[in-house]
């Protein structure tokens, strides 16, 4: 953190100490205590804030206040309404606010529950009531930022149980409704939340989305503003270094074309790779790497290539009683005397050789399962009737076969799953738009460092903007099943939609024909619709079975699933 001052933080966490110290079960509440952080997320933000000048700014948990105090300097708001808990040790702080000559920052002291309910702003007048509105557009005259963060863990799911997440699904089930905050025109909300929280959010990985991810998809854009290596990490698996990549090419094009450039000090490694890669390429290097077996960076790497260095270096020798830079073998029976910094070199370096010998083994597969792919795209170019088609199609098939023999043959479980991993996460990629959010972000996040909160934890900002028009309405009589179904599905054991099927007998027969985008490879299907993962599932597949469902005359009644 050399480059972000710290004497103004330091300030605000000697507060924040001071404050919290006076009741326990605040403690583990995280602050911003930065104001340089403040600082260079507004300055991306204020462009798109400039449309709130003189909204109402609904401030859920806002602590310290040093992030409500920012906002409030950029936005002007007519009225800035601070909801904290009572008893909480910030609320003398959060007064001296509202006590300023002027001031049009309001406190209120409600429990947390009460914070996210319009009803209680409404019913002690301090919104007005909102009017139903069919109107697409956004609704401007309101603003939530909240702060979701604590330093102790919520539940062991990445799935539900933060409180990012349930805050989450209560905010994309009121947009589709139109009814809460949401009922006058959906509203926009700037949420920290722990960085951990984002691997369900906004995933990085096809294996890691969720039904969470899936409904913001369908309702929101999420954009991380302020990451952190640890929102890059979090418990999801890497994917393909490749891919990783080229989406980080797309998204330093869509900066350079937007003029967003990255304060200093606040790149992540990803971001100086592509830099660097670009700026090669600017040079006519034609050393950059192209699509292929990459391993995936590890934690350990960068202790592998320490030693390695040290090594090369003479600061170890290979065993006790051997001149620096000796390279001769150790002779038989001398391994027990090999120094602890040699042992753990050569234990890495065999690692790094297993996983580069399973991730050739996987890239093999996977070029074969490209070249299918192609076929598949070329057989859904062609009219249905002609006669190339049928070829092309008999092709693919023939080349899917021997591919499942392979696979079948591979000894290595890991090989296959890694095949697995990989080849949902490049289709999922080259999918127009991509179907990862992450993979639509408009910039990279800022990296945010752990001492710019107290107590000390990575936390993340989200910029979550509802969609409009709302490509994937409510449909008319859903009642609650398309929470139902999403459950169903991302909790289910099985990996794909058979696991329609524990809805009710003969729904995945019922259902699957009536949703012509499941077995189209233009839109993210499969033509077999088996082959397809749960956790592909486009929010235009979502809707068609919610639809099919509610138009399926055999359906049981949902009080009885």
């Amino acid at each position: 953190m050399a480059q972000i001052s710290q004497a103004a933080s330091n300030s605000f966490r000697q507060t924040a100490r001071t404050l919290r110290h006076k009741n326990f079960k605040f403690r583990s509440k995280v602050d911003i205590v930065s104001p340089l952080l403040c600082d260079d997320a507004l300055q991306r933000l204020t462009p798109s804030l400039q449309a709130y000048r003189g909204c109402t700014v609904i401030d859920i948990n806002p602590g310290l206040g040093l992030w409500s105090s920012k906002i409030h300097e950029v936005i002007q708001p007519r009225k800035h309404y601070l909801a904290e808990p009572p008893r909480s040790p910030f609320l003398p702080h959060l007064a001296s606010f509202a006590s300023q000559e002027n001031a049009r920052y309001q406190l209120l002291t409600w429990e947390d529950k009460y914070c996210w309910r319009p009803d209680r702003y409404i019913a002690e007048g301090l919104l007005p009531p909102f009017e139903a509105s069919k109107s697409q557009e956004p609704n401007k005259s309101i603003l939530v930022i909240a702060n979701s963060a604590v330093s102790q863990p919520q539940s062991r799911s990445h799935n539900t149980g933060s409180k990012s997440h349930l805050a989450l699904l209560d905010w994309v089930h009121d947009i589709r409704r139109r009814i809460g905050f949401h009922a006058g025109g959906a509203v926009r909300m700037l949420l920290w939340c722990p960085a951990k929280d984002t691997t369900a959010i906004i995933p990085r990985t096809i294996v890691s989305r969720s039904k969470i991810s899936l409904s913001l998809e369908m309702t929101c854009h999420v954009e991380p503003v302020v990451g952190s290596d640890e929102s890059a990490r979090g418990k999801q698996k890497r994917r393909d270094q490749s891919v990783e990549l080229t989406s980080a090419k797309r998204v330093l094009k869509r900066m350079r074309d937007s003029g967003i450039t990255l304060p200093a000090g606040r790149e992540s490694e990803l971001y100086k790779q592509v830099q660097e890669e670009s700026k090669r390429a600017d040079e006519g290097d034609a050393g950059t790497k192209a699509r292929g077996a990459t391993v995936r960076a590890r934690g350990w790497h960068k202790e592998l290539q320490d030693l390695q260095h040290r090594f090369a270096a003479g600061e170890f020798m290979k065993a006790d009683g051997m001149r620096p830079g000796d390279q001769s073998k150790l002779p038989r029976g001398a391994e027990r005397a090999r120094t602890s910094q040699y042992a753990r070199m050569v234990e890495l370096e065999n690692n790094l050789k297993h996983i580069q010998k399973r991730t050739n083994a996987a890239e093999q597969l996977l070029q074969e399962q490209a070249r299918i792919d192609a076929l598949d795209t070329r057989a859904n170019s062609l009219p249905p009737n002609d006669p190339q088609k049928q070829a092309v199609l008999q092709e693919m098939q023939e080349r899917k076969e021997k591919l499942r023999e392979r696979l079948e043959m591979t000894r290595n479980p890991h090989v296959r799953e890694e095949f697995v991993y990989f080849k949902h996460d490049r289709k999922a990629s080259s999918q127009v738009p991509p179907l990862l959010m992450w993979d639509q972000r408009r910039a990279e996040p800022m990296k945010a460092y752990d001492e710019e909160f107290f107590p000390e934890q990575s936390l993340s900002l989200l910029d979550i903007e509802p969609k409009q028009p709302l490509l994937f309405p409510l449909a008319e009589g859903d009642g609650n099943f398309s929470t139902t179904l999403l459950s169903t599905l991302f909790q289910n054991g099985k990996n794909n939609l058979t696991a329609l099927e524990t809805l009710a007998p003969g729904a995945f027969d019922a259902l699957i024909p009536k949703v012509p985008a499941l077995t189209d490879p233009g839109r993210g299907g499969e033509r077999d619709v088996l082959d397809l993962p749960i956790s592909r599932l486009t929010p235009e597949m979502a809707h068609g079975l919610t639809k099919a469902w509610i138009e399926w005359p055999f359906k049981p009644d949902l009080i009885d699933i």
